[in-house]
């Protein structure tokens, strides 16, 4: 059985961020679906375990941190790029926000800027370096 060929979406973000990050190449993987996925392991002590920047379907660029639900959608390889290079500098932050167990929404937020969070939900923020990396509760009204 042969290994599944990268498709030309796939290829072209690569090579993009191969231009940029040539150390990268050893993190690239062909999914089943011909699709890319890079994951860049995660400096030690941070919660975000890997970097990964996948494509799907050939045509949408997201770009995650490993735990659930720190996902985020690209339109462009210069919004990618961004968005890389923002989280990488720790200038951007994942943060996913849950009431219990369910999923609210997951965005992206800059140092100096709170999530706005609800009654009863919570704010998972994490960082690259994980120096940022904190919980975030609403706070109570009475």
């Amino acid at each position: 059985m042969s290994e599944p060929r990268l498709n030309p979406f796939g290829i072209q973000v690569r090579d993009s961020l191969l231009r940029r990050h040539e150390n990268w190449n050893k993190y690239v993987r062909v999914l089943p679906s011909g699709d890319l996925e890079l994951a860049v392991p995660a400096p030690q002590g941070s919660r975000a375990g890997h970097l990964i920047i996948f494509t799907a379907r050939g045509e949408d660029i997201w770009i995650r941190y490993s735990p659930p639900n720190a996902c985020y959608g690209v339109e462009t390889d210069k919004q990618m790029h961004a968005v890389v290079d923002a989280l990488l500098a720790d200038d951007a932050f994942f943060v996913v926000v849950s009431a219990g167990d369910t999923w609210i929404e997951t965005t992206l937020l800059r140092p100096g800027e709170e999530p706005v969070l609800a009654q009863g939900q919570v704010a998972n923020v994490m960082s690259w370096s994980g120096d940022s990396d904190k919980l975030v509760m609403s706070t109570e009204k009475s």
